[in-house]
């Protein structure tokens, strides 16, 4: 299944509306799961866009894709979020 079969299935189901957000990437993962990101086409700007990440699992045999997890959010909450990730090795 391609990355566009992905998104097509999981507008589909109703999983995320293609009328509200726009498919920039996907990445499928050797162990069978698909990270996809969407840029809401409505809410954000330019300079401050809103995006959904879902997390999937991708089943080849029934051609169906089951979301895992999904998160909205903005540029800011990633760099926030960066700011309290410890490197390897680094204690709190």
């Amino acid at each position: 299944m391609d990355a566009r079969e992905i998104v097509e299935i999981l507008n589909e189901k109703g999983e995320v509306s293609l009328d509200t957000w726009k498919a920039i990437s996907v990445k499928k993962n050797k162990d069978g799961t698909a990270d996809i990101l969407y840029r809401n086409l409505h809410v954000g700007t330019d300079d401050d866009p809103v995006f959904l990440w879902i997390y999937a699992n991708v089943v080849e045999d029934d051609w169906d894709v089951r979301v895992l997890e999904k998160i909205t959010f903005k540029r800011e909450d990633i760099a926030w979020l960066l700011r309290y990730v410890v490197k390897k090795g680094e204690g709190l």
